[in-house]
């Protein structure tokens, strides 16, 4: 793969290639946990999720990998406000997928830089993700870049009997 891999800001019009990227992990998550599966009706729910994430700049950021003109990777951050504690804003990776063809080939690096350096420009200086427990391949990308485990969240489904 020599093609040049370009990180942008995600547009309306990669809309489609976003949801189907995201809708890919999200089914790659229910792989490591039934409690992630996916609610393939509630697409245009998803859709609806990405517009809003698109359209306000201030709360989330969406980032693309974009090789040709084909989106093959993609980050989407939500900033929140940490009412309690310093530093004042944390920007949580939500959603972070790079298509296999282009993994392990700096793709997931270069959107990671860029997303470091629009989080220095708006000086937001803590960076969290957030990813399935049992997802050991992100567990080794998060901590194989610095990352460390900062809060635990534990489910249990309720089942009708309970």
């Amino acid at each position: 793969m020599t093609e040049n891999i370009v990180i942008r800001r995600m547009k309306a019009e990669d809309l489609d290639a976003a949801l189907d990227q995201v809708i890919r992990l999200k089914r790659l998550n229910a792989e490591f946990d039934s409690i992630f599966n996916v609610a393939e009706e509630s697409k245009s729910d998803f859709r609806d999720h990405l517009n809003e994430a698109l359209s306000d700049g201030d709360r989330y950021i969406v980032l693309v990998a974009e090789a040709g003109s084909k989106v093959v990777g993609l980050v989407k951050v939500d900033i929140h406000t940490r009412l309690y504690y310093k530093p004042k804003y944390e920007a949580r990776i939500v959603e972070f997928y790079v298509m296999p063809e282009y993994r392990r080939k700096n793709t997931g690096k270069l959107l990671m830089d860029e997303l470091y350096r629009i989080l220095k420009e708006r000086k937001i200086r803590l960076i969290t993700a957030e990813f399935p427990s049992l997802n050991l391949i992100a567990l080794g990308f998060y901590k194989g870049i610095g990352y460390r485990e900062v809060v635990s969240v534990y489910g249990k489904m309720i089942e009708d009997d309970e």
